[in-house]
């Protein structure tokens, strides 16, 4: 392996640094502490407000393309320090509902259930990372191992579905595995649908095809 020059820094674990987009230090205490990276932030933040400011569409719209997103930035950075009001997203939410507030159709409580709609929670356990078994490693050929171990990356119901198809793709069979993400899959199209039998996990790309197909 060789190191870029470019892309390498050496810095003290106490002044801390910036790496896929957490922020990793170590506090005077010793205390070891990450949380969503200021440029990691800035660019969820970014895309966020340009969804919510968007003249072309609905509040009942907006909700729908912000959750995933907001779920995804969440499930991310689910073992980073996420208390805060900038990483529990407090200004941003009110700035939600303020704009969906705004139409005509929308009334404080059809608001408020469309902000939790959009903004749906996802517990974080900082520092609580998976830990690896034993010497196994991404390359010791193993798939069944870490296809079963990168299931507990995903949430409740991502990870049941994968655990009730034995880890593999519901389109193809074959093991899901960390070189593509899951997709959770709704089968009758109706996202508001989240029945058990309702749900199953894909390969991402499965997913992305059948889109551009439409």
């Amino acid at each position: 392996m060789e190191i870029s020059e470019k892309k390498t820094k050496i810095t003290a674990s106490t002044d801390g640094f910036d790496f896929l987009g957490w922020h990793f230090k170590v506090q005077s205490n010793g205390k070891f502490r990450s949380f969503p990276s200021n440029e990691n932030f800035q660019a969820f933040r970014k895309k966020i407000k340009a969804i919510i400011n968007c003249s072309n569409y609905g509040a009942k719209v907006k909700a729908k393309k912000l959750a995933p997103i907001v779920r995804g930035w969440r499930q991310y950075h689910r073992y980073c320090k996420m208390d805060g009001s900038r990483n529990s997203l407090s200004s941003i939410r009110l700035r939600a509902y303020k704009v969906f507030n705004k139409e005509q159709k929308q009334d404080r409580y059809s608001s408020s259930k469309l902000l939790k709609k959009a903004f749906p929670p996802v517990p974080y356990s900082e520092n609580k990372f998976i830990n690896v078994k034993g010497e196994k490693s991404p390359y010791d050929g193993d798939i069944a191992y870490w296809s079963k171990r990168n299931s507990k990356l995903y949430d409740n119901h991502t990870s049941k579905a994968l655990k009730r198809q034995n880890h593999s793709c519901d389109y193809c069979g074959l093991l899901l595995t960390s070189e593509e993400r899951v997709h959770l899959h709704h089968l009758d199209g109706n996202h508001n649908n989240w029945k058990s039998s309702n749900l199953v996990a894909i390969h991402l790309s499965f997913r992305t095809s059948k889109s551009n197909m439409l």
